[in-house]
């Protein structure tokens, strides 16, 4: 995928000669005898308005805030995670080709000479010429919404940019030792980046931060330094479900809106993540559900996760799938016709599917001691199965029942041929045409 580098002597003097002399930073041009006054500010990054915004014009020389990051990379004033954004260099190359990020594809020359950048699922760009991309590159790292970064100004204008990109994950388990900690997490990831597994990584005891445990939501990033982990801030909460006069489905915590990440979540399996969790509940009728909420950075939600009422809430559910088996009649015919007016009905292949879903969650019930992230992954996955929407992306994506997947990229491909929809919804789509008996 990267990371060829290709030159262009011709791109790399075009960008030097397109900054003005009065773009460089204005540190490097203070007057004979006046002592530059230098102060930081930290800007907890939105999602919305990223570093390039001419909100911020008034921060840089020159009263243009776009062309003045531009100016900072030139000069080499812009760090991410304490590594510089390739510069052009006096011979027309570049500084480096590649920035990695975590352990993963950041910012790279193709072979072509055209640059890329992945810095979140939302915050990816292409193809792009390297003046173009370096600039977007940085503008993207400042919208990741759940991390902070620090500006240098002297003498109010800014002067350098310094910006460490946390990824998140759920961690099953936490095990400390005598020089490192590891932790190992639910699954395999998603595959969304190219950054390595948290499981196989030794975090030094040194860097690690606010004494994660297990059933924790962590943080970690890879700076200077090296690995850092750090336990996410957390709170009790309630998460509601309804839906508004319009009809449209409604999500609150504590009876609020609340705010999620752009942070990385390669690692934290759907259960955890910050909106899935509401859908789940939607699938399986739970209205209201005692959480625990995980932040990156103040107010900006990280993920959810049950606790110790993930066993609980897996029994509940098991009882009530077991009572919609009950409940629903098996079409022999297939169409309805067999089965009373206005009874629900599946056909034989739906009963038998949702009938070895419930027994898997049973099963994993009946594993007393399990992890309690592990009870509410079962539980996720016979919400799929009960109340799965047709042909909703988070209804049929790694839903083994009635859905389709591979196991992001661990496993075969597969199509139930369902698109999602759950045993339950499909059951109230279909009424019988038939006479009672």
């Amino acid at each position: 995928m990267k990371k060829t580098h290709g030159g262009f002597v011709g791109l790399a003097a075009a960008l030097t000669l397109a900054i003005p002399f009065a773009w460089m930073p204005s540190v490097a041009f203070a007057a004979p005898g006046h002592a530059p006054r230098v102060t930081t500010k930290t800007i907890d990054a939105d999602g919305v308005t990223g570093i390039t915004n001419a909100s911020y014009d008034g921060l840089f020389s020159g009263g243009n805030a776009e062309q003045g990051v531009a100016a900072l990379i030139a000069a080499g004033a812009v760090r991410v995670n304490d590594v510089p954004v390739p510069t052009v260099t006096s011979t027309g190359g570049y500084s480096a080709d590649q920035l990695d990020i975590n352990g993963g594809s950041g910012l790279w020359e193709n072979a072509d000479g055209t640059w890329s950048y992945n810095v979140q699922v939302l915050l990816q760009g292409s193809n792009e010429s390297y003046a173009t991309a370096v600039v977007d590159f940085v503008n993207a790292v400042t919208l990741m919404r759940g991390i902070s970064y620090r500006l240098t100004l002297t003498d109010g204008v800014v002067t350098a940019i310094d910006a460490t990109v946390k990824d998140a994950a759920f961690a099953n388990t936490v095990s400390k030792g005598r020089h490192s900690t590891k932790f190992t997490i639910v699954g395999h990831g998603d595959g969304s980046t190219d950054k390595p597994n948290p499981s196989t990584i030794n975090f030094p005891n040194r860097n690690v931060q606010g004494h994660p445990q297990s059933q924790n939501m962590v943080l970690y990033w890879k700076d200077a330094e090296g690995w850092h982990l750090q336990r996410a801030a957390s709170k009790r909460v309630v998460l509601t479900v309804g839906v508004d006069a319009a009809g449209n489905p409604t999500e609150s915590v504590d009876g609020a809106a609340f705010t999620d990440s752009r942070l990385t979540l390669q690692y934290s399996q759907p259960w955890n993540r910050p909106t899935q969790p509401f859908r789940a509940m939607s699938w399986m009728g739970e209205n209201k559900v005692n959480a625990i909420q995980w932040f990156a950075t103040p107010g900006v939600t990280v993920g959810f996760s049950r606790g110790a009422t993930a066993r609980s809430s897996l029994a509940a559910a098991v009882t009530k799938a077991r009572g919609a088996l009950d409940t629903v009649a098996v079409s022999a015919a297939g169409d309805g016709s067999d089965v009373a007016t206005g009874t629900m009905w599946v056909s034989q292949a739906y009963h038998d599917i949702f009938t070895r879903a419930v027994a898997d969650a049973q099963a994993e019930l009946d594993a007393r001691g399990a992890p309690n992230d592990e009870y509410e992954g079962a539980l996720y996955t016979l919400a799929q199965a009960y109340g799965g929407q047709t042909g909703d992306r988070f209804s049929w994506l790694e839903n083994t029942y009635f859905g389709s997947g591979d196991d992001y990229g661990f496993g075969e491909p597969y199509d139930t041929g369902y698109n999602g929809t759950g045993f339950w919804t499909f059951a109230q789509a279909h009424l019988g045409t038939g006479t009672a008996n």
